[in-house]
């Protein structure tokens, strides 16, 4: 064989094993990368491990009074829950706020019942998040923090101010807002008082036991706060008869309703909206849901998120400063101070631009040539920003109210269409038997309607003229509009109220709302029409030497007759609608049978009712329509 053959043989075989190494290296690759892809498919990462449904939720409850005695008022809620969710819900009990903050920290516990401060190192220290704040019996969504004492010891405020060493003091848990920050926050450090060489001895318990302490005389002076008044008011009177209030705080944010952030979405929002419409409602299960959330001294579980505790967030940053360092939670946060003042700086830059528009010398305007067609006018930038500042700033307001009004949840209104529907059934059924007391009850609704819209077009009238801008001195209008503004302003069950404790239940009071009400509307929208007439008419009575009543009564009446027609029938319908709240609170009419019946859950009943008041509403705009044709 020659060298040269020789040569090529070599490198071939060369090539052939460099590319057998080469298949080799690539099918290597590819099983690894295979087997790579299978393990990523396979293996959950922490954060989709974070998003399973969870087999079961640790609610925890922050209570002073421990299991024995807030177990039962709690369990029915939590069962509910359960069912809610198809989720077991376990709850713990527990005394100490921070060990029920640690539980929720290291995924110990997902939901949790915490008061104010706890319920702010949960959101720090856990990643927690608010999804309602409770509101109790009366409405209030805040609490006072108190200094309590023995009835008949003695001793007032201003012993404990003096100090001395004289009196044993009970505080409450380091963490307790309103065992210890408020009043730390509220009394002792402005006073500049240490509660430990204040005081002969100083012991920390719960609410509960501060309260049996004192009542027992273990312990002279000890913190509280109004929602364990009211509960040993209700659960132990001799103990609540023996003690007595001497101080209390301005009010602190309610106890909260905490979830983890790291829960799936969808379990989230479940919790969340069970919540918020909790014992919301009618119907014989919600009934039985506020009977729950009586127990508890609550009146409904109000949407909310962390915001709602920044007052706390405050206190603690305040007391750190005082102290000379650092505050254990963090401030505030900008981003929701910026969100929430953000709005009100668009608006300010708004009308500082057409401030400064308006402010500025506007150019003369150039001789005209009588000989060259004008150009039309031209909006001026002035005006322009006037424009913009009156749109843009609405825009801006509507915007901003977005969150305000909860209208990203719109979407629940479709969520559960099948409770609309079992609702919406009880409907369909509608029972007659009492028809002729139902129309007798509507056509005093009617009647109230009339009389109230009668008696407010004659206050209306003689408002309107002193409140119109070219008929009345400015001195004049002024007051009369600030007078239509209180009518108008003042909602038809307050002044309804007020009636019926001076002329009893009954029709009249409604009638007497019903007319003020509506003479604060009737007289802006008569004072309104009468500022645009045609000063003509005015003008030629004038020339005849007429006097002033003759000017309104030939040149200003005939002009606004139409439209004053227009918008009184407009009020009567209207009031006929309105006339029916007025039964609420005893104003007589259909109103009154409307709201018995849905108290009662006779929903054949309520659609009966609305069946009659849509008849009648109907029946009246048939009648406007006739009355307009006629006198217009």
């Amino acid at each position: 064989m020659s060298p040269l053959k020789t040569t090529q043989a070599a490198l071939a075989g060369a090539f052939r094993k460099a590319m057998g190494m080469s298949r080799l290296r690539t099918v290597f690759a590819a099983v690894l990368a295979l087997a790579v892809v299978v393990l990523g498919l396979t293996t959950v990462p922490s954060d989709a491990r974070a998003q399973q449904r969870p087999q079961k939720l640790v609610f925890t409850i922050l209570s002073a009074e421990g299991q024995a005695s807030s177990g039962p008022m709690w369990q029915p809620l939590l069962d509910d829950l359960e069912r809610d969710l198809g989720i077991p819900v376990e709850p713990i009990f527990g005394s100490n706020y921070s060990v029920l903050v640690e539980a929720m920290t290291a995924d110990q516990a997902q939901i949790g019942w915490f008061s104010a401060l706890p319920a702010v190192q949960a959101i720090d220290r856990a990643g927690a998040e608010v999804v309602a704040r409770t509101v109790d019996v009366e409405g209030k969504d805040s609490y006072v923090s108190s200094l309590i004492v023995k009835k008949g010891s003695g001793i007032t405020l201003a012993d404990v101010e003096r100090c001395g060493k004289r009196y044993s003091f009970g505080i409450g848990d380091a963490q307790s807002t309103s065992g210890t920050l408020a009043p730390m926050t509220y009394f002792f450090s402005p006073r500049n008082i240490d509660p430990r060489t204040c005081f002969s001895t100083v012991r920390s318990a719960s609410h509960q036991a501060n309260s049996f302490a004192i009542a027992n005389g273990l312990v002279d002076v000890a913190t509280s706060n109004s929602v364990n008044t009211v509960f040993l008011r209700r659960e132990n009177p001799q103990i609540a008869d023996q003690i007595e209030v001497i101080w209390e705080s301005p009010p602190i944010p309610e106890s909260g309703i905490l979830i983890r952030g790291d829960l799936p979405a969808d379990v989230k929002a479940r919790i969340r909206q069970f919540f918020v419409t909790y014992g919301q409602g009618y119907g014989p299960d919600v009934a039985r849901q506020r009977e729950v959330m009586t127990k508890l001294n609550y009146s409904q579980f109000r949407a909310a998120d962390n915001s709602y505790l920044d007052p706390i967030r405050e206190m603690k940053a305040d007391q750190a400063r005082r102290e000379g360092r650092p505050s254990e939670v963090a401030p505030p946060s900008k981003k929701d101070q910026i969100g929430r003042w953000a709005p009100f700086a668009l608006i300010g830059v708004l009308v500082l631009l057409a401030i400064v528009l308006n402010v500025l010398p506007k150019p003369a305007p150039a001789p005209s040539d009588p000989n060259v067609v004008p150009t039309p006018p031209k909006k001026s930038m002035a005006a322009w920003s006037l424009d913009v500042l009156l749109w843009g700033g609405f825009a801006i307001i509507l915007l901003a109210a977005v969150g305000a009004v909860d209208l990203p949840k719109i979407g629940n209104l479709f969520s559960a269409p099948e409770k609309m529907q079992r609702y919406g059934a009880a409907f369909l059924n509608p029972d007659f038997s009492q028809w002729r007391l139902l129309v007798g009850q509507m056509w005093l609704t009617v009647q109230i309607a009339l009389w109230g819209t009668f008696l407010a077009v004659f206050i209306a009238i003689p408002l309107s003229l002193m409140a119109s801008r070219n008929l009345s001195p400015a001195w004049l209008v002024w007051p009369v509009r600030r007078v239509m503004d209180l009518l108008r302003s003042v909602p038809d069950l307050v002044v309804a109220t007020l009636f019926i404790v001076a002329v009893g239940l009954g029709p009249l009071a409604g009638v007497l709302a019903i007319a003020l009400n509506t003479a604060g509307v009737l007289a802006k929208l008569f004072s309104e029409a009468v500022e645009s007439i045609d000063k003509g008419p005015i003008e030629g009575v004038k020339a005849t030497g007429a006097g002033g009543l003759h000017e309104i009564a030939w040149g200003v009446i005939p002009q606004v007759a139409p439209l004053w027609t227009s918008f009184a029938l407009y009020r009567f319908e209207s009031n006929s609608r309105a006339a029916t709240v007025l039964g609420l609170i005893g104003a007589g009419g259909i109103g009154q049978t409307l709201f018995e019946s849905l108290q009662a859950f006779e929903y054949s009943k309520v659609s009966t009712i609305a069946i009659i008041i849509v008849v009648a509403v109907t029946l009246i705009d048939m009648l406007s329509q006739a009355m307009r044709k006629r006198l217009l």
